[in-house]
């Protein structure tokens, strides 16, 4: 009961505090954020010591050893780039997390980005994908200029051709500037997205903070 009670204040109060730096940075505002990476770092190392340490290395080396070896002796190794003297002996283990890191990456972009945008472009003019749209061809046809007009406008040439190079230059240049367009319209909405769900979670935040103000008022809500 008393956590239920005292949640919402302090809730209410922490986005009061960081609502504060709209009057500039303040004590009260550095608290809030302080108060949120603190909380977040200690969650993040409880999840570590009990999910990872407890969870996965210690159950590994009393189940099986040989699984473990390695990613601990990265990890303690990783250890030593906190020691200024020592801290070449954590290379290894950074190139590897580095290594691991930019191949996961790129094959995610590949495989959940760049391929099926590539095979949605080449099948939004087939029969069955046009029945299912609302404008018919016409949607096909956007979705297929937009997506070459989008990559025609990371195209760049560092000379100014002449005849017929310069009439198919300027046919990029144009392409690219509707592709400049399209990046704004779809950064626009992104971005309006996000504002509409930190918009969201102040009115949530406001909404907590006047019923208690009312409850504490004896007004109810």
């Amino acid at each position: 009961m008393i956590i239920q009670i005292l949640g919402p204040i302090v809730g209410a109060l922490l986005g009061l505090f960081v609502l504060s730096y709209v009057l500039g940075d303040n004590p009260l505002y550095r608290l809030a954020l302080h108060i949120f990476a603190g909380a977040m770092i200690g969650y993040a190392g409880g999840i570590v010591v009990r999910d990872v340490l407890m969870g996965l290395a210690l159950t590994g080396l009393l189940s099986n050893p040989s699984s473990v070896v390695i990613p601990l002796v990265l990890g303690l190794l990783l250890l030593f780039k906190g020691l200024p003297q020592q801290a070449f002996v954590g290379n290894v283990s950074v190139g590897f997390l580095i290594g691991v890191g930019t191949a996961v990456a790129m094959g995610g972009a590949l495989l959940g980005t760049l391929v099926p945008q590539v095979q949605a472009t080449a099948g939004a003019l087939r029969s069955s994908s046009l029945a299912a749209q609302r404008f018919g061809l016409l949607d096909g046809l956007m979705v297929v200029v937009g997506t070459v007009c989008t990559l025609l406008t990371f195209t760049f040439t560092a000379s100014e051709p002449a005849g017929e190079g310069a009439l198919w230059q300027g046919i990029l240049g144009g392409a690219a500037t509707v592709g400049r367009l399209i990046l704004i319209v779809a950064f626009g909405i992104a971005f309006a997205g996000v504002l509409t769900a930190a918009l969201s979670v102040f009115v949530g935040q406001a909404h907590v903070f006047f019923g208690l103000a009312l409850r504490a008022l004896g007004l109810g809500l």
